[in-house]
């Protein structure tokens, strides 16, 4: 996308049509105070932005509309704004117009049909953009941004304050909210990204909501599965207590379901009155021989954890010691061994009087020994610790066995209490058929779910979970911050190359973009120089333009969607100090006119080389007498010609008078 005419309407349907060449340098000279620095604030609101910058003046007074003509690969859009209503400053109201041959409309053509936003995606699908997002880290209360051609010609604008500006290097940065969302976007410019990251984005979506309901599923099947066999258990206890079934241990679960079945079905008398005190005895018998066992387990679990709290307390002294100890092995000592000699009469004579010691200090070896003791010692202990560990998660699992069979003993002691409550109110007769028909309620109110089922479930589950791992290596922001790590190399090398050209303070070092703070960094010897830290506004003004040449031969070369357009407003304004050399356009001083000779022949250079793929607007006061320098002017407004021309002031002055 490149610029060919920006065309203002004002209310009587006068046009004013500025022309633009593409694939080539632009420059726009003039004295101040003719609406140069206006042009970047058209483009801007042409593109889709809402809010209309230019200072209230003779422009915001006449025009009444705002329009531009793009050349895009293969045709062209028109795109027309009205201005803002009376006392406001933004509006979405906008058209849009493709076609090949495409030519600016007439100011009875001109309709508003769609709003901003539809010129920003419709526009951004012409050039490349794709759909994309990024999503923050989770957690983070920020929303997630999808790069569209608002996002892109912050990368193609830079206004006569922020060119010249230490701490600012893109446009609007100041913004609230636009750091973060220049670091969210850059990278997908930058190619950074995967293209398909968008669609791997809403795969890894929908393959997270997949694994929540596939999860809730199976383990909804696994409680239904454990909740049916500890029922099954405790109604098997139970009918063989009352004597309905033969074997007191529980077979499978399908046999069972068939035994019980089979019993509730038998009309013959069910059970014994001694038979099933004498069962009911053993479950009673049984219920307590749990609880011991388990109360046994919790004596051993507790025995094993105060081990454990006595011995940090021990390890501690213990390693203070041999720390002390340690310093022995500054001596160089033998390592120990049996054969040792015997210590000599002389290990406990006082070194002083010669008398005999008769409770002599420790000898070296001694400690020595002593301190490999120590060491022993903690060796030891540190081996226990695996086996301790064993033990305990040895003992948390019989505990949840025995807790397991005791629930299902006391839920069958449980029914068969309740259930000879109910048998003492009904005749002999009903007795047998309440106890069969209870049975077989709670046999009919099993929860369902086949074994089949929940391996069904469970693979479903695994093959989920697979998917989100895979989709997450795919997205992996580790993998996104070394792409944007090598991408960034390649531009610095174009920006410390450019820099060595302009003659720029520390250009002899590295040059190159920090993204974490959205400034140039260059590396010197006594450290990194942010460009807040490197003083004069030549060097600011050298610095953001090769950033942004360097950026846009990026660019340009890896076919990235951005607009192939670069608008810089007052490049030259550190050197244009006085009135007079705004007004002659050529600084007076050699000095300056070297360095904005240096700063053009750049700029037309890229150029040239990315022909026809960069357009490059310059809008200055330079008016340099070099030949291609003047084959580069496209508008010089001085000697009274300017953006908006004198009779549409004077007719809205008329009006107002």
């Amino acid at each position: 996308m490149q610029l060919l005419t920006i065309v203002l309407y004002n209310a009587s349907g006068a046009r004013r049509t500025l022309e633009f060449k593409p694939g080539s340098l632009n420059i726009v000279t003039g004295e101040s105070k003719t609406g140069k620095s206006a042009l970047l604030d058209i483009v801007e609101y042409c593109l889709g932005r809402d809010s209309l910058q230019m200072s209230i003046g003779p422009i915001t007074k006449t025009v009444t509309w705002y329009a531009a003509l793009f050349d895009l690969a293969g045709g062209r859009a028109f795109v027309a704004r009205p201005a803002p209503r009376v006392g406001k400053s933004s509006t979405q109201l906008a058209m849009l117009r493709f076609g090949n041959d495409l030519e600016p409309l007439d100011f009875h053509e001109l309709e508003a049909d769609m709003d901003s936003n539809a010129i920003r995606e419709q526009l951004g699908r012409r050039i490349g953009i794709e759909e994309n997002l990024h999503q923050p880290p989770i957690g983070s209360a920020r929303n997630a941004v999808e790069a569209h051609l608002g996002h892109a010609t912050l990368l193609c604008l830079q206004s006569q304050n922020e060119i010249a500006n230490r701490n600012l290097l893109f446009h609007r940065q100041a913004e609230q909210g636009m750091i973060q969302t220049l670091k969210d976007t850059i990278p997908y410019f930058i190619g950074a990204v995967p293209r398909d990251q968008a669609l791997r984005r809403a795969q890894l979506t929908a393959a997270r909501r997949d694994l929540r309901d596939t999860e809730i599923q199976y383990r909804r099947a696994e409680e239904a599965s454990q909740l049916a066999e500890a029922t099954l258990a405790a109604l098997w206890r139970e009918a063989y207590t009352l004597g309905m079934v033969d074997a007191p241990e529980q077979p499978a679960r399908p046999a069972a379901i068939s035994a019980l079945q089979v019993a509730i079905a038998d009309r013959q008398p069910s059970r014994d009155d001694r038979e099933s005190a004498t069962r009911t005895s053993e479950l009673v018998q049984e219920c307590d021989d749990l609880r011991s066992r388990l109360r046994g387990i919790a004596a051993e679990r507790e025995t094993l954890l105060q081990q454990e709290v006595s011995e940090v307390g021990y390890v501690g002294a213990v390693g203070t010691q041999a720390a002390r100890l340690t310093s022995l092995n500054l001596l160089g000592l033998a390592p120990h061994t049996e054969t040792d000699a015997p210590a000599a009469d002389s290990d406990v004579t006082c070194a002083f009087c010669g008398s005999t010691l008769p409770d002599p200090d420790p000898t070296v070896t001694e400690l020595d020994r002593s301190l490999r003791w120590l060491n022993v010692q903690l060796a030891s202990i540190d081996a226990a610790r695996p086996a301790r560990r064993a033990a305990l998660t040895a003992l948390d699992d019989q505990a949840a066995q025995l807790r397991t069979r005791l629930r299902t003993v006391e839920s069958a002691l449980r029914s068969i209490n309740a259930g000879n409550s109910a048998l003492e109110q009904l005749p002999q007769d009903s007795q047998r058929d309440f106890t069969r028909g209870r049975i077989y309620a709670t046999l009919a109110a099993l929860p369902g779910g086949s074994g089949n089922e929940r391996q069904r479930l469970k693979q479903l589950f695994d093959f989920a979970a697979d998917r989100v791992r895979r989709l997450e290596a795919e997205l992996d922001p580790a993998e996104e911050r070394e792409q944007l790590t090598s991408r960034l190399v390649a531009i610095s090398q174009d920006m410390t190359r450019w820099a060595n050209q302009l003659q720029l303070e520390h250009s002899g070092s590295n040059v190159r973009l920090d993204m974490n703070r959205l400034t140039v960094v260059t590396d010197t010897e006594q450290g990194p120089a942010p460009l807040f830290r490197i003083g004069s506004g030549e060097n600011w003004v050298g610095y953001h333009l090769v950033a942004h040449l360097a950026l846009h031969r990026y660019f340009v070369r890896q076919r990235r969607p951005v607009p192939r357009i670069l608008i810089l407003d007052q490049p030259t304004q550190v050197w244009y100090r006085s009135e007079v050399d705004q007004r002659s356009g050529a600084p007076s001083a050699d000095s300056d006119r070297e360095a904005v000779n240096r700063l053009f022949h750049l700029i037309h250079d890229v150029v040239r080389e990315l022909a026809p793929e960069l357009q490059i607007i310059v809008c200055d006061h330079a008016n340099l007498a070099e030949d291609w320098f003047q084959e580069s002017v496209v508008h010089n407004w001085r000697h009274g010609e300017q953006l908006i021309p004198q009779d549409w002031i004077d007719d809205v002055s008329g009006a107002g008078s």
